[in-house]
């Protein structure tokens, strides 16, 4: 029989899970500014996104304002009949027309050569004693000094491959090389590094030396396997004629033939073909797809935006930024602005508003070229008014940069502001977070001390109820 009963312990597995559950119900603050700082989070990247969206429009506007609208709208193209003799590229001081082009002669690279020699003979040997062997080279009026080392024990092939080994070390406008015609013939083979008769290579040596002992000459033509230059001096010229006129140039580009044009030619053409016809005129491709390209720009911000900024009442949804006026206010200044028209120009001359340039908005405010051949016509006209539509100081590109570029200025931006608060906020809600963690390590360590010093008093008032019982038991015993 208990005499005393004192009421039994939890297990210790109670407790602790009596602990994780008030820990739990104390942390509850630290749940919620959690779920506040994940919404910081998810703003910023919508914020970060919105940035990134209004920066490339603002870049995009950057492309058709001013010069560089002006610069656009004039690049030309140039359309060749036949690309596989001449094609050519324009700047944007070249004048619109068509010119006719006959590739007489393409410019070629003087080259020289020496006498062809047996690889393994001794032919050089017997002529050039060991010692060092000066000779130069002059191109364009600039002379390089080689110097060969002969040893006495060379054939033939390996005295060639010296050369050219000590030409192409040297600073001279010119490539050597062996080549071997023949299986065991040699032949050393210099190139000049320009084309053209001014690049000619002139060859010299004092007295008897290597190139009259390898017969390498530039004054002498090459016949047979007799070394010396392979093409006259007065044909490495390219040679063409030009709307009636003859040019003859040292380059197979030519760049001051016809202003603002530079020719490249590809080959030369037989007598009785038809002349080449080159077509300078605007590039409409290029600079309608630059257009396009900040049209693209345009409907991906206004969108972006848009999604942004939606209510729905009979849903009774909202986007994010749907109550934040300066954004919604941005969304509709942008759609008026791009569709009004440009001061100072006649309607009465031409169009005046990107409308007329057949670039139309449709109901939800996008973009779109809906006349391509409208703002073709328009570009080929008169590119200085469609500049002028785009890039003016009133110009729709101007103006709606004008709108988007306070909001992404580096600091100031009203964007960039946003976003440094929200930084901040999300900064102040972690330290918050951090100090309240810490907190709750406390006060589970106090909470476990507590639990460990109840059980330990536990034990003992049930050891002492032991030890009474059996007193008070053995009392009772005697009594009875």
């Amino acid at each position: 029989m208990d005499f005393l009963t004192i009421p039994s312990l939890a297990p210790t597995s109670q407790l602790e899970e009596l602990v994780r559950k008030y820990i739990e119900l104390e942390s509850k603050p630290i749940r919620d500014l959690e779920k506040v700082k994940q919404d910081l989070e998810v703003r910023q990247g919508m914020m970060r996104d919105l940035n990134s969206t209004i920066l490339a429009l603002r870049d995009n506007c950057d492309s058709l304002i001013g010069e560089k609208a002006t610069s656009l709208l004039s690049t030309k193209t140039v359309t060749s009949s036949k690309a596989s003799v001449v094609t050519a590229t324009a700047g944007s001081t070249a004048l619109n027309g068509v010119h006719n082009v006959f590739v007489e002669r393409l410019a070629s690279a003087d080259v020289v050569v020496s006498n062809q020699f047996d690889s393994t003979g001794t032919t050089l040997k017997t002529k050039l004693s060991p010692g060092n062997w000066v000779f130069s080279i002059t191109v364009e009026g600039v002379t390089t000094n080689i110097t060969v080392t002969i040893i006495g024990d060379e054939d033939d092939g390996t005295i060639l491959s010296k050369m050219a080994q000590a030409i192409n070390a040297s600073a001279a406008a010119v490539s050597a090389s062996v080549v071997s015609e023949a299986p065991g013939k040699a032949r050393l083979v210099l190139t000049s590094d320009k084309t053209g008769s001014a690049a000619a290579i002139n060859l010299s040596e004092t007295g008897t030396g290597l190139l009259a002992a390898t017969g390498t000459s530039s004054q002498v033509q090459s016949s047979g396997t007799s070394g010396g230059y392979l093409l006259q001096r007065d044909l490495l010229d390219a040679k063409l004629t030009i709307d009636g006129l003859s040019f003859t140039r040292g380059s197979n580009t030519v760049s001051d033939a016809i202003p603002g044009v530079t020719l490249n030619l590809h080959a030369a053409q037989t007598s009785g073909e038809s002349p080449v016809s080159l077509e300078v005129k605007q590039d409409t491709g290029t600079i309608i797809s630059n257009i396009q390209k900040w049209v693209d720009s345009y409907n991906k911000t206004l969108k972006y935006i848009q999604d942004k900024t939606f209510v729905d009442s009979d849903l009774g949804t909202r986007g994010p930024l749907a109550g934040e006026y300066v954004y919604v206010s941005l969304k509709a200044n942008m759609r008026t602005t791009i569709q009004a028209p440009v001061d100072g120009l006649d309607p009465a001359t031409g169009p005046v508003s990107l409308a007329g340039l057949g670039i139309t908005a449709g109901d939800n405010g996008s973009l779109a070229i809906t006349d391509r051949a409208k703002l073709e016509d328009a570009i080929v006209r008169d590119p200085d008014r469609v500049a002028s539509i785009l890039g003016s100081k009133s110009g729709a590109v101007t103006r709606l940069r004008g709108i988007v570029a306070p909001f992404v200025e580096s600091l100031t931006g009203i964007i960039p502001r946003q976003q440094q608060s929200i930084t901040d906020q999300m900064s102040r809600i972690g330290d918050r977070i951090k100090a309240l963690e810490e907190r709750m390590a406390l006060r589970e360590k106090a909470l476990r001390r507590e639990f460990s010093s109840i059980l330990q008093a536990m034990t003992m008032l049930n050891a002492q109820r032991s030890t009474l019982n059996s007193i008070w038991g053995n009392a009772f015993a005697s009594y009875s």
